[in-house]
């Protein structure tokens, strides 16, 4: 993962992937897997083996469900991919949607990914479906990051699909014919695509389970309560570091920042020659366009008014016609659910501020006053000051002792920083979303923080901007205990890992969260702070979600104490040595 800012930052993978472009057609080959889709062809996959039984497995990647959104159909919705003949190539990955960082100049159809994986053990089988959105702040992101080899370890069917980023996908000027929000209809496109094909995979299209993370997490929330999304197109969710509630994850001001983006490619014209321009812009150049939008709002009026990589509420996009803040109790759907962050969300959300949002380095700082100088200054990068400042005092006196903001260290208070950061950007946005939905479905929701630090650990990615404590779960860290993302895991992270699938999977099957690792049942929450699971190594029930408001401060100050400890612990030693050699002199 290549850290940036926290836009991008809320990708939650951190990979250099090695793509290769697939999808073409061949006759068919010895020993591989086939699958007739009844009216659409055949593709032709490849076999796997899971990484701890060693189950041979059926993958089939890069299967189009709907057609290139080339031309006039960019911005536009996503159509349905019609019927081929021959074989489909799905033994190797695809190539992902448009985004900076991955993309082969020379690709004459980048646009060409609206594509999906599954993976299976049996394609006669009517196994639970675990449908996958992945992360990476809109704008980056594949389904090749995300293999099958732990969680084909059990009994389901894996489906992770591609949608289209930023611009492409979210771009609006405020008009029917660039709306904003076709990257959603794409989700829920391949979602209608598994209700009718997955059967032939061996997937139970009345048992599918929608997760995602960071930006996918924010995705499944907002299919939850969007209109569009029919009845009986999914049956149970997953969030994970993610809620449309984030103010990263809607646009405040969609239509102007799409003006925005369209004057810096040269598109500043009327409504219906502005489109058409859009339309003929080079994909990576748009990526770009947004990349300097971004960069500009977020230092002069904060995350909330970047637009072209987030979900548009209202306007003409009939995804989203109101905020979800308004819809009743009882409107909100029948569904289980389980949710939850890492430990040290703000770590990410705290270096975009350090790197993009400040008039000064923290470092420097020498007294109370810029301790609250950076509080505001957080406030306002995610969209949450006011003018009376009481939000403001409240972090610093429920974050801060007394003593640390006197004595107004920077690496004292670095912790708090963090908190405050991750609250904002993730942690309160997701409870939003579990009390909601635990209110009005109870006994059916389920929140967790991750807290397990091993080896494949992400918090120390940059050169310039070091952590100085340890023991963190970054964001997107859970990510490595559910999916080989690359990384090479000791017998403790195995065990972490096993036991991730083991409730994530049981959570698709039955609706309830279990591993033979828990010593006690995860209860689901009866209020609106808890109860909650904090998974580590040794799992713990939690009556009290509110205190991983605090999680960063609290660690920093137990290592902090320590230190202290065994430096006292070491003088009190070099004491009792020279007491000793004083009485030889004797």
């Amino acid at each position: 993962m290549t850290v940036q800012w926290i836009v991008n930052g809320f990708l939650s993978t951190a990979l250099l992937l090695l793509l290769s472009h697939g999808g073409g057609r061949v006759s068919g080959q010895q020993n591989t897997p086939t699958v007739v889709i009844d009216g659409l062809g055949t593709v032709q996959g490849t076999r796997g083996r899971t990484a701890w039984t060693d189950r041979e497995i059926f993958k089939f990647y890069n299967i189009r469900y709907a057609e290139a959104p080339v031309g006039q159909q960019r911005f536009r919705n996503p159509v349905p991919v019609r019927p081929w003949s021959g074989v489909y190539n799905a033994a190797v990955p695809g190539r992902p949607c448009p985004q900076i960082g991955l993309n082969v100049s020379n690709d004459v159809a980048p646009e060409d990914c609206l594509t999906l994986s599954v993976f299976t053990q049996n394609t006669t089988g009517n196994s639970p479906v675990m449908f996958f959105i992945h992360g990476g702040s809109f704008v980056k992101g594949s389904a090749s990051q995300y293999e099958p080899d732990y969680l084909l370890e059990k009994n389901i069917v894996l489906v992770v699909i591609q949608y289209r980023l930023g611009p492409l996908g979210f771009l609006s000027t405020g008009t029917a014919n660039i709306p904003g929000n076709v990257a959603m209809l794409d989700t829920i496109l391949a979602l209608e695509w598994v209700s009718q094909n997955i059967r032939f995979f061996g997937g139970d299209s009345t048992l599918v389970t929608i997760f995602g993370e960071s930006a996918g997490g924010a995705a499944v929330t907002a299919l939850l309560y969007s209109p569009l999304v029919r009845d009986g197109l999914f049956h149970r969710a997953i969030v994970q570091s993610g809620s449309i509630f984030a103010p990263w994850a809607t646009c405040r001001s969609p239509r102007d920042g799409g003006l925005d983006i369209a004057r810096r490619v040269n598109c500043d014209r009327p409504a219906e020659s502005m489109e058409d321009c859009l339309r003929a812009v080079p994909a990576m150049r748009l990526m770009e366009a947004y990349e300097e939008h971004k960069n500009n709002q977020f230092n002069i009026t904060g995350l909330p008014d970047v637009a072209g990589a987030c979900i548009v509420i209202g306007e003409a996009s009939p995804f989203m016609p109101k905020h979800p803040k308004t819809v009743a109790r009882n409107a909100i759907r029948n569904v289980e659910l389980m949710a939850g962050t890492v430990s040290q969300e703000g770590l990410l959300a705290w270096e975009g501020v350090y790197r993009y949002g400040l008039s000064f380095k923290p470092e420097t700082m020498q007294s109370s006053w810029d301790l609250l100088q950076l509080i505001d200054t957080i406030n306002e990068r995610y969209g949450a000051s006011s003018n009376d400042g009481a939000q403001t005092w409240h972090q610093i006196f429920s974050t801060f002792l007394m003593t640390e903001i006197d004595r107004a260290n920077y690496t004292e208070l670095l912790p708090g920083l963090v908190d405050i950061s991750g609250n904002l950007a993730v942690k309160a946005p997701v409870l939003q979303d579990v009390t909601r939905f635990a209110h009005a479905n109870p006994g059916k929701v389920f929140l967790y923080s991750f807290d397990y630090s091993g080896i494949p650990s992400l918090y120390n990615l940059s050169q310039d901007f070091l952590y100085p404590y340890h023991n963190n779960s970054f964001h997107g860290e859970d990510l490595f205990y559910l999916f080989p993302i690359g990384q090479q895991l000791t017998q403790p992270d195995s065990e972490i890992a096993m036991m991730m699938v083991d409730l994530w999977t049981s959570f698709a099957i039955n609706g309830r969260p279990t591993a033979p690792r828990l010593k006690s049942s995860w209860h689901p929450v009866s209020k609106f702070y808890g109860p909650y699971l904090k998974i580590n190594y040794e799992c713990e029930m939690k009556n009290n979600y509110i205190n991983e408001f605090t999680a960063s401060t609290d660690k920093a100050r137990l290592q902090r104490s320590g230190a202290s400890f065994l430096f006292l612990s070491k003088a009190f030693a070099w004491f009792a040595v020279l007491l000793g050699m004083l009485k030889t002199l004797e």
